[in-house]
C-alpha cells in the first residue's frame, strides 16, 4: 500500500468490492487511501504497529468479503496473482526471513510454521 503500485491495488480491490457490494466501492477506495496515508506516516516514523494493525484489519475485511460471496474467493486469488503480487515484486520487497529454534526432550513435539503449516499423521 505504500508503493507506487497502490493505484493498481486500489482499483483491483474496489472492483472486487463493487461486484460483491455494489453500493460501497467509493467507501472502500476512501478507506484504502486513508490506510495508505497512515502507512506512509508510520513508515516515516518507524512505527511498525500501525502496519501490523492494518494487515489484521484488511485481512478481516477480505475474509468478510469472501464470506459474503463464495465466488469472491476465486476473484481475490486472481487479484492476488495478477495485481498484488506483481505490485510487490516491482518494489523488490519480499516476505521477511524467519529464524525459529526449538528444543524438545523426551516425547515432546514441536510444530513451527513461518507461513503455512500442514500436519499429517506419522506412520
Amino acid at each position: 500500500m505504500v508503493t507506487d503500485g497502490w493505484e493498481k491495488v486500489t482499483t483491483g480491490l474496489a472492483s472486487l468490492w463493487r461486484r460483491v457490494h455494489p453500493d460501497r466501492p467509493e467507501v472502500i477506495e476512501g478507506e484504502l487511501l486513508e490506510a495508505r496515508t497512515a502507512l506512509l506516516d508510520a513508515e516515516r516514523t518507524g512505527d511498525t504497529t500501525i502496519s501490523e494493525d492494518m494487515v489484521a484489519e484488511w485481512r478481516n475485511r477480505l475474509r468478510r468479503l469472501v464470506d459474503a460471496d463464495a465466488e469472491a474467493t476465486a476473484d481475490l486469488r486472481r487479484l492476488l496473482a495478477t495485481v498484488l503480487e506483481p505490485a510487490l515484486a516491482e518494489t523488490g520487497r519480499r516476505e521477511p526471513s524467519i529464524t525459529m529454534t526449538a528444543v524438545v526432550s523426551d516425547h515432546g513435539r514441536v510444530y513451527q510454521a513461518g507461513r503455512d503449516q500442514h500436519l499429517s499423521k506419522e506412520e
